[in-house]
C-alpha cells in the first residue's frame, strides 16, 4: 500500500515499513568524459599515459580533512551539453562522496 504524504507543497507518496515510512527517490548516474586539463573534483591532471597513479591528488585518494572543488569548466560543458539536450538546469546541486575505509 502507497500512502500520499499531502502535508508538503509537493506530495510524497511513502512506502510503509517495519522501521518507519520510507520514500522512494529514484536518481541517474551519468559517466562521460570530458575534454578538461583537470579532474572534476580536484586539480589532478587529465593527460593520458601516465604511469600508475601519477595523476592521483591527496583529494583524489580521500586523505582526511582534503575537500574537492569543483572544476568550473567541467560545469559550463555540462549546462551547455543539459540546455542543447532541452534538460532542465537545476540552480543548486548536491554531491555526496562515497568513502570506502
Amino acid at each position: 500500500m502507497t500512502i500520499i504524504d499531502t502535508r508538503t507543497p509537493e506530495p510524497k507518496r511513502l512506502i510503509p515499513g517495519a522501521t518507519g515510512d520510507w520514500e522512494v527517490i529514484i536518481g541517474m548516474e551519468v559517466h562521460a568524459q570530458v575534454i578538461s586539463r583537470s579532474k572534476l573534483f580536484s586539480g589532478a591532471s587529465t593527460a593520458f599515459g601516465g604511469a600508475p597513479n601519477d595523476h592521483v591528488s591527496l583529494v583524489d585518494a580521500a586523505m582526511p580533512g582534503m575537500l574537492p572543488v569543483i572544476n568550473e569548466e567541467c560545469v559550463r560543458q555540462a549546462v551547455r551539453t543539459g540546455l542543447g539536450l532541452k534538460a532542465q538546469i537545476n540552480l543548486k546541486s548536491v554531491f555526496d562522496r562515497k568513502n570506502y575505509f
